[in-house]
């Protein structure tokens, strides 16, 4: 009897102290078994290296630890009826423990993308993830991360809810009030439970593209292998990536802000 119990409790002690470990341990995901769904978008318009810089993130989503089932639309299959679209369809497919990444490298302006057809605002964005997400409850994780020009603006939507890892004071000064107000939604806890909003550049900057891809892009990929070799942390693939690239200023948003802390490959 003794012996019984002596392995029960060993049991019951594995199964918690794995429990603790995988909670504390969560990523760019916070399931690697649910549903994740990446969909990358290339819009060139003239710019080089934009195909570099899809293929760079998919490989950053094909990590076992993530298990995205990859999306993408390039060049004039960017528009926006198709890129809403996508976004409303794998949102739902994400289902209640998937994670939506969402990745876009082109031409930006404040508050918007710039796709094959026009400009897609952040509202359009948002409203394309609460279609998809209707009856089904919120996306576990959300990840958007924006390679264009002036992207910052787009982070400036959400800077009602979130907070930066450090105080960088102008990095928020956003003054897009404008687009704020038509893109702010108090609704985010019916689409998303955490996110992760990763820009290119403040809101006042230009970004860089290359023939061998972006800067930022080519800055990021650099630092998550980085980052995956040394176990960092969310927050290290950030700075690393900030570290990495020069001639503009990436802006980061972490909801809850302890997500910065979480390990980047658990």
């Amino acid at each position: 009897m003794r012996n019984e119990l002596f392995s029960l409790y060993s049991a019951l002690f594995i199964f918690t102290a794995s429990f603790f470990v995988y909670s504390e341990s969560r990523d760019l995901v916070t399931d690697p078994s649910g549903n994740n769904q990446l969909l990358v978008v290339g819009v060139p318009g003239g710019l080089p290296g934009i195909d570099k810089d899809l293929k760079m993130v998919e490989e950053i989503g094909i990590n076992p630890a993530y298990q995205f089932v990859s999306s993408k639309l390039w060049s004039s299959q960017g528009t926006v009826a198709n890129v809403a679209q996508s976004l409303t369809t794998l949102s739902a497919n994400a289902l209640d423990k998937g994670t939506m990444f969402f990745y876009y490298s082109g031409h930006g302006s404040r508050g918007s993308i710039s796709l094959k057809d026009r400009s897609m605002r952040i509202s359009e964005i948002r409203q394309a993830l609460e279609k998809g997400r209707e009856g089904l409850g919120p996306l576990s994780r959300l990840v958007m991360i924006f390679d264009s020009c002036y992207s910052g603006s787009l982070v400036d939507p959400l800077r009602k809810l979130i907070s930066p890892i450090a105080d960088d004071a102008e990095a928020n000064a956003f003054t897009d009030n404008l687009i704020e107000e038509l893109s702010y939604s108090s609704r985010a806890s019916e689409y998303w439970k955490s996110l992760f909003v990763f820009a290119s550049s403040r809101s006042n900057e230009t970004s860089n593209a290359g023939s061998s891809g972006s800067e930022f892009t080519v800055a990021l990929h650099k630092g998550f292998v980085e980052t995956s070799n040394q176990q960092g942390t969310m927050s290290d693939w950030v700075q690393k990536t900030k570290t990495y690239t020069t001639g503009h200023h990436p802006v980061e948003r972490f909801v809850p802000g302890d997500m910065a802390n979480e390990k980047l490959i658990p």
